[in-house]
């Protein structure tokens, strides 16, 4: 093992990037690949809720000044989750389940475009990985769908649920199917549709309107950012150049996988806005309050995309190696209770943290090994009681399986 000994991530989502500039602050070589072609290639969401503990996984990573902008870009909603029935109801309405500061609405894009910089020359977009193996001095070499090769001392899979690294890893553990669909989208908020907007829906970081299990419901969860986003990167010294955006309501409907109304998912995914739309308004009744229709007359249709929802079985302790894997990878979850990027960057954090004094230790390899281990073993105490939470709460909810 030479040093500085070198890292492979696979996957540019939070969990990866937040790693990279963990182990980039610890001197590490790290080289970050991802297979989509560029950061805008397919769309995977606006909204990002953390608080704790993913807030202090993303600041044991980024550099302050990174991460202070996180923090400058992001919304303050009020720290409730609220459940109404179709009729708006309240159900449950309680403080939201945070032991510290927060939580914080991030917009999706704008969080990635913090974390991607710092880490020009990093991260090769267009990296599809194909497999790796283990070499005789310990290390594991990643090949890639265009011919290419990384040698590393580790490789991580932050590939998220469909990572390519969970297979090759552990061949038997499962990603199972949640049955629940969702139409995703959002509401832009202007002067004039923030007035007319009913005020529940800025009453708490994420409202659930819930027809019962078995039946259709409504998300939303407002992003009303402290600052626009591009002023505040140009603020920054250096300047991080970041794209305006202005303040949204996140807005998703979901039904049952096996609602008479839904298609099979192939066909979901193949519907153009305007039909996903149009489904979306037909799962939603007429039996629903007037304040449902109102909020989905007013959603962006060219945002809408679908979604299916996995959630990870529990897997047992493996042998630990030069591979390892974090984030969805590893232990995919409901979105529920919205800890599955606090959960990534938590995993970060305790990774980053753990291979902390691998390079001053007298036999590094042995260091680096044991650093893994010690970090997979945390990571599967808490996470997969996290992914059981999140099963249990859909269930209830929203009629996850």
């Amino acid at each position: 093992m030479h040093l500085p000994y070198r890292v492979i991530i696979v996957g540019a989502g939070p969990g990866g990037l937040a790693l990279a500039h963990g182990l980039r602050g610890q001197g590490v070589d790290v080289a970050v690949h991802e297979r989509d072609a560029h950061p805008g290639a397919r769309p995977q969401g606006y909204r990002i809720q953390l608080d704790e503990p993913g807030l202090t996984g993303l600041r044991r990573c980024l550099p302050d000044p990174l991460f202070r902008l996180c923090l400058a870009t992001a919304g303050a909603p009020p720290a409730r989750v609220s459940v109404r029935n179709r009729r708006l109801e309240t159900l449950a309405d309680r403080p939201a389940d945070s032991a510290g500061p927060g939580p914080y609405a991030f917009d999706r894009p704008t969080l990635r475009q913090i974390m991607l910089s710092g880490l020009a020359g990093h991260v090769h977009h267009g990296a599809r990985l194909v497999d790796y193996r283990y070499e005789a001095d310990g290390g594991v070499t990643a090949r890639f769908a265009d011919g290419r090769t990384a040698t590393a001392d580790l490789l991580v899979g932050a590939d998220g649920v469909n990572s390519a690294v969970r297979p090759l890893l552990l061949p038997g553990a499962r990603v199972e199917d949640a049955g629940l669909r969702l139409v995703y989208g959002r509401i832009p908020l202007d002067a004039t549709t923030r007035e007319g907007m009913p005020d529940w829906v800025f009453d708490s970081v994420f409202t659930v309107v819930t027809g019962g299990p078995g039946h259709p419901h409504l998300g939303l969860g407002p992003v009303q950012l402290a600052a626009r986003p591009d002023l505040a990167g140009a603020a920054q010294s250096p300047p991080v150049a970041l794209a305006p955006v202005g303040d949204y309501v996140a807005c998703m409907v979901g039904a049952p996988a096996d609602h008479p109304a839904m298609p099979a998912f192939e066909d979901l995914r193949r519907l153009a806005p305007p039909a996903l739309r149009a489904l979306a308004l037909e799962l939603m009744g007429g039996d629903w309050h007037e304040d449902v229709h109102r909020l989905l007359a007013r959603w962006d249709t060219g945002s809408l995309f679908p979604l299916r929802i996995s959630t990870a079985a529990p897997v047992p302790a493996w042998e630990t190696g030069p591979v390892t894997l974090i984030g969805d990878a590893i232990h995919a979850m409901s979105p529920v209770l919205a800890m599955g990027a606090n959960t990534a960057l938590r995993d970060a954090g305790e990774l980053t943290h753990a291979l902390g004094g691998v390079s001053g230790a007298p036999d590094p390899g042995a260091a680096l090994l044991e650093a893994v281990r010690g970090y997979e073993r945390r990571m599967r105490d808490y996470a997969f009681a996290i992914v059981a939470d999140s099963r249990r709460t859909g269930r209830q909810r929203v009629g996850q399986r």
